[in-house]
């Protein structure tokens, strides 16, 4: 089966002049003039790649590939014309996999697609699979963790190279405790950082633990450096593939993490019915939510914590 590749860009030649050059390589090519349809093509069709511009009509690129991010795991080319060292740590760290300035060699970008969907395979198989053994898509219930930074794109307006220095820091925290707790960090685009466990006790009790770690460190920083965290956890169904996970369950864990306050933690009702009698630490319901592309209300439960914050 013929890979499949989002291509964004308002350049109709360069459009056109990427669609058949890919396609005479039997990829399968989905143009986009801008981004008001991404995000619904992207649900519908999920591809392989996106190659994404960052000057585009509306919305720029940098906006879409955080809207991307923030729901999904898919390897994401940028192609834009800026090209200096700022732009490039900009869009890699809101989670692309790589960057392209234009104008470009077409046989580069296909040399880049390739060498992409190559790693993101290779990064999916496991022990077994190298021996030899399909990995098949799985479908299975997961304790979703999602976290984001408070106020990222102001820490990044400020001061770009220690807010950078800041995250790095503060993800090797969140990753060591995510093993610690018998987790996996399945992706870390951005600012976002997800992760999922077989158990639901494991994933709350990592969380708060991330908090009062990262609420320690935040202490000795000035007011205006301090890096927070919103953390959001559901319990859900969750599409395993290449050792990553899709489905209304991280996006429900993405929702919720966008509720909670900076350094604190919220949790969805499936999460609370299950931990309610075994985590002596107190709960706030903020009610029933609606919130984004899922259709019915979701409860909402806030841990309160003193994380140092």
């Amino acid at each position: 089966m013929s890979h499949k590749i989002l291509l964004v860009d308002d350049d109709e030649k360069l459009r056109k002049l990427v669609t058949e050059y890919l396609e005479g390589y039997g990829f399968h090519i989905i143009a986009l003039p801008d981004g008001s349809s991404l995000m619904e093509t992207i649900q519908n069709q999920i591809p392989d790649v996106v190659i994404l511009d960052i000057m585009l009509p509306g919305r720029n690129g940098l906006d879409l590939l955080r809207d991307i991010r923030s729901q999904f795991s898919i390897p994401i080319i940028m192609l834009t014309a800026k090209g200096d060292d700022a732009d490039r740590i900009v869009g890699l760290e809101l989670g692309a996999d790589d960057y392209m300035a234009k104008p470009f060699n077409p046989r580069e970008l296909l040399a880049r697609v390739k060498a992409v969907i190559r790693r993101i395979s290779f990064q999916g198989v496991d022990g077994a699979a190298r021996e030899g053994h399909s990995q098949l898509t799985q479908r299975q219930l997961r304790a979703i963790l999602s976290a984001d930074v408070e106020g990222y794109s102001r820490l990044m307006a400020e001061d770009e190279m220690h807010t950078i220095q800041t995250l790095n820091a503060y993800r090797d925290i969140i990753a060591e405790s995510v093993q610690s707790f018998l987790g996996r960090v399945v992706d870390t685009p951005g600012d976002n950082i997800l992760a999922e466990f077989g158990s639901v006790l494991n994933a709350v009790q990592c969380a708060i633990k991330i908090q009062k770690d990262i609420g320690d460190k935040n202490a000795v920083l000035p007011a205006h450096r301090k890096m927070a965290f919103r953390i959001g956890i559901n319990l859900g169904d969750v599409v395993i593939e290449k050792g990553r996970i899709y489905g209304t369950g991280v996006n429900i864990a993405s929702r919720i993490e966008r509720i909670a306050e900076a350094g604190g933690l919220c949790i969805s009702g499936t999460v609370y019915d299950q931990i309610e009698n075994q985590l002596q630490v107190p709960y706030r319901y903020l009610g029933e939510k609606k919130v984004k592309n899922i259709l019915k209300p979701i409860r909402v439960y806030q841990v309160e914590m003193d994380n140092g914050s």
